[in-house]
């Protein structure tokens, strides 16, 4: 029986999707692009969650096997920011979770902003119920924030993606010394392919290894008839990580199945984030089609190989 998986990097996990909107305890539209990590010894997700008149919310879920989840019917608990209370309630979608050296958990998210457009959010939370916010961290246009694991160079990181005026937009750098103040950005030197040639955002938190900071990242191309997502991965220095290390010029991940290919937003292969079970498989959750989770699997190892063995290739 043909798998269609032999030369991916990524195996698609046989019981994919492994969330749907039928699995939640209410109705709604659609369920993707969650944020991942280990809590507690388990993995969580924060779900994005629309209901049936398109209102975005977060759910938490947990599981022992990183599969089979068992899924909130309350949605976490989040204030209004600062920001939020000026200009009224945003739409926040697509956590990136990054636990830090103190045991904080920060959830970078986009908040998007009727009136204005797209900015970064910021909340943290120890317990994944409740979450204090911090402030709107970018002016409109900019999403897909995530926060390096720990300082470098004594300042805090993250990566960003900044769009232009028709809607493109590339990964960028920043630092702050206090969360809240952002500077010394700086574009990613990216090799440009037909597959990322109109957004390129980071993806998961950036997880450090002996060869550098390993990034997996979305990019999006438009075809004929869809923009198609794409995933890719790379390798930064870890002293500096606006210097790309290792970078494969081809795509690592495309959606090929109909759980990918079909729904809300037609062939999007999405991830938020990458969990690193106790096996030492890596489990990269992403949106099928901006209307389900699905997963990928594969090791920190391969992964880095791979960007090694296929840079600029």
């Amino acid at each position: 029986m043909r798998t269609g998986q032999k030369h991916q990097i990524l195996k698609r996990h046989p019981a994919n999707p492994i969330i749907i909107p039928d699995d939640m305890p209410f109705r709604c539209y659609t369920v993707m692009n969650s944020g991942a990590t280990m809590f507690k010894g388990k993995v969580l997700l924060l779900l994005r969650v629309e209901d049936c008149t398109r209102f975005t919310d977060f759910y938490a879920a947990t599981s022992d096997d990183g599969v089979s989840f068992d899924i909130s019917d309350k949605p976490i608990n989040y204030p209004l920011s600062v920001t939020e209370e000026r200009i009224g309630k945003t739409q926040r979608f697509d956590m990136r979770i990054t636990k830090f050296e103190d045991e904080t958990y920060y959830c970078f998210h986009a908040a998007w902003m009727d009136a204005y457009g797209c900015g970064i959010g910021l909340a943290t939370t120890e317990d994944f119920v409740n979450f204090k916010p911090l402030f709107n961290l970018s002016e409109p246009s900019n999403r897909n924030a995530v926060l390096f694991p720990e300082k470098i160079n004594g300042m805090y990181a993250r990566l960003d993606r900044p769009q232009n005026c028709s809607d493109a937009g590339s990964i960028w750098l920043s630092y702050s010394h206090d969360l809240e103040f952002w500077g010394r950005s700086m574009p990613l030197d990216m090799p440009k392919t037909q597959w990322n040639r109109n957004k390129c955002g980071a993806s998961t938190v950036p997880i450090k290894t002996e060869k550098g900071w390993l990034e997996i990242f979305h990019a999006t191309a438009s075809t004929c008839s869809s923009e198609n997502y794409y995933l890719g991965a790379m390798l930064l220095d870890l002293k500096d990580p606006s210097k790309i290390i290792a970078a494969p010029r081809s795509m690592l991940f495309a959606a090929e199945e109909i759980y990918e290919c079909v729904g809300q937003t037609p062939n999007v292969v999405f991830t938020g984030g990458a969990v690193e079970m106790p096996d030492g498989t890596l489990n990269i959750y992403y949106g099928g089609a901006d209307t389900r989770m699905c997963l990928a699997q594969t090791t920190v190892d391969e992964l880095v190989k791979y960007c090694i063995d296929n840079d600029g290739k």
